[in-house]
């Protein structure tokens, strides 16, 4: 299993909910993603306005993430 310092950011979102449907899409695709900063979100709301909550995925699972996105 990849560490977590090496997952790769393959899309940001401005709230919660809309990363973790991201998330579950790809899920369902056979990629395991990971939301990070999503808790900041709900109690520095400034944080994930700033910089985003980051869904991630190991290296290997990139370009196929980002091509199920759309990004």
């Amino acid at each position: 299993m990849t560490e977590p310092d090496e997952l790769v950011t393959v899309a940001t979102f401005q709230d919660t909910p809309e990363a973790e449907l991201a998330r579950q899409r790809l899920e369902l695709e056979g990629i395991r993603a990971f939301v990070i900063d999503g808790q900041a979100g709900g109690v520095m709301p400034y944080l994930a306005e700033s910089m985003g909550i980051r869904l991630q995925v190991e290296p290997s699972d990139a370009a196929q993430a980002k091509e199920i996105l759309g990004s």
